[in-house]
C-alpha cells in the first residue's frame, strides 16, 4: 500500500469515532446489579444462619466438657488396666518388629 492510502484509512478510522453515539443506561442499573449480587450472598449466608452466637457458645461448652471427660477417662487407672489387659490378651507386648523405616 501507498502512504496516501494508509493515511486515508487511518483518517477514516479516526473519523468513525465521531459517529459513535452515547449509550443510554438506566440510572438504576448499578443498583439492580448490586442487589442481585447481594441476593446471592444472602443465600449462602442462610446456610449458616442457624449457627448463631448462642449455638456457637453451646457447642464450645459441649466440646470442652467432652474433652475434659475424655482426658479424665484417659488418665484413670481403670482405663490403663484395660489397655494393659488388651495388650496382654492380643500379645502386643515388647516384641522387636522389623520395619523398612528402621
Amino acid at each position: 500500500m501507498k502512504d496516501s492510502e494508509i493515511k486515508k484509512k487511518v483518517n477514516t478510522t479516526l473519523n468513525a469515532v465521531d459517529t459513535i453515539q452515547e449509550v443510554k443506561v438506566s440510572p438504576f442499573l448499578k443498583d439492580r446489579i448490586l442487589n442481585n449480587l447481594n441476593v446471592e450472598n444472602e443465600e449462602t449466608e442462610r446456610v449458616w444462619a442457624w449457627f448463631t452466637p448462642k449455638f456457637q457458645i453451646a457447642t464450645l461448652v459441649v466440646v470442652v466438657l467432652l474433652n475434659i471427660y475424655a482426658y479424665k477417662v484417659l488418665i484413670s487407672e481403670e482405663y490403663n488396666s484395660t489397655v494393659e489387659e488388651f495388650v496382654d490378651t492380643y500379645d502386643f507386648g515388647d516384641e522387636a518388629y522389623t520395619s523398612i523405616f528402621n
